[in-house]
């Protein structure tokens, strides 16, 4: 049997002041991140302990404050940068999907929110 798996870290609002533009810089706005963790969950599922997987409320405090430690221009960049971090703070973790929304784009367009999807694998 293997429990190696996923870790699921969905919706994560945050508020930040990323974007081309000067108006977003100034102002801000939201940004939805979803992560996808690739754990090897094998120790976790026999030891039932928290030291032997990646703690969901920690994820998020590293995610966020990569986040929001300085303005990027583009969400490839933010994304990059919350990966990294992600990767320092959680040996386990072999790989990271994020998926990085801007619901109110200053866009000319009736559109829900622009996006990207970039996936990292740990280098060793």
């Amino acid at each position: 049997m293997s429990e190696t798996g996923r870790i699921l870290i969905e919706k994560l609002d945050i508020y930040a002041y990323h974007g081309v533009f000067t108006e977003e810089e100034r102002l801000g706005q939201r940004f939805i991140l979803d992560m996808v963790l690739d754990v090897d969950l094998r120790q976790a599922a026999e030891s039932d302990a928290l030291t032997d997987t990646v703690d969901y409320g920690r994820a998020v405090a590293v995610a966020s404050a990569a986040f929001t430690a300085r303005r990027y221009q583009l969400l490839e960049a933010a994304a990059r940068a919350v990966a990294l971090a992600l990767f320092d703070a959680f040996p386990p973790i072999a790989g990271i999907e994020i998926t990085l929304r801007k619901p109110g784009p200053p866009i000319p367009a009736a559109l829900g929110s622009v996006g990207i999807r970039l996936d990292f694998q740990r280098e060793d």
